[in-house]
C-alpha cells in the first residue's frame, strides 16, 4: 500500500527558491516567522502571477498535490491538496482588503523580508509586518478563522510598536 503524500514546507521552501519561483508565504505561517507562537494547520501562498503554472507544477512533480483541472486553476484562488494538507495559492495580481487598501504583488514582493536558515540553504519571503496586518484585514464567514485574524493583527501591531521602541 502506498503512503499518503505529506507537505514538507522546508523542503518545498527551498525548491520554489531553487526555481526562482517569486511567491510569499502569508498566512499565520508568516506570522510565526515574525515570531508570533501561533499553530496552524494549513498553508498560504502569495504567487507572482507570473509563476503560477510553474508552482502549480513544482507541487504535482514533488508533491503528487491534488490540484483543480487545468481550465480553473487561472483563478485568484486555488486550493491544492498533499494529503491531507491544505495549500491556498493565492495568485492574484492585487488584493483588495475589508478596509478597501490595495495590495499590488509586486510592490509587497519588494517591501517583503527574506529569511534565511543560518547556512543560506532555506531562503524564502514573507510580507513585512505592515503588510501582513493589511493581508489580515479580511472578513471570514467562520468566525474562528476571523478571530485567528483578529490574533494575529493584535501580535503584529504590538511587534510593530514594540520594533519602534528600540
Amino acid at each position: 500500500m502506498k503512503a499518503e503524500p505529506q507537505f514538507d514546507l522546508i523542503h518545498f521552501l527551498q525548491k520554489l527558491h531553487d526555481r526562482k519561483i517569486r511567491c510569499l508565504l502569508i498566512g499565520r505561517w508568516a506570522v510565526a516567522q515574525h515570531g508570533a507562537p501561533v499553530v496552524t494547520a494549513d498553508y498560504d501562498f502569495w504567487i507572482d502571477p507570473a509563476d503560477r503554472a510553474r508552482f502549480y507544477l513544482l507541487l504535482e512533480e514533488i508533491f503528487d498535490a491534488e490540484l483543480p483541472p487545468e481550465d480553473r486553476r487561472n483563478r485568484p484562488i486555488v486550493t491544492a491538496y498533499v494529503g491531507p494538507d491544505k495549500i491556498d495559492c493565492f495568485s492574484a495580481r492585487k488584493i483588495i482588503n475589508a478596509e478597501g487598501q490595495e495590495l499590488v504583488f509586486h510592490e509587497v514582493y519588494k517591501r517583503s523580508v527574506q529569511k534565511k536558515s543560518p547556512e543560506e540553504k532555506l531562503v524564502f519571503r514573507v510580507p513585512s509586518i505592515d503588510d501582513l496586518i493589511a493581508l489580515k484585514k479580511f472578513t471570514h464567514k467562520d468566525p474562528l478563522k476571523h478571530a485567528r485574524n483578529l490574533e494575529d493583527i493584535r501580535y503584529l501591531l504590538t511587534l510593530r510598536r514594540d520594533l519602534k521602541k528600540k
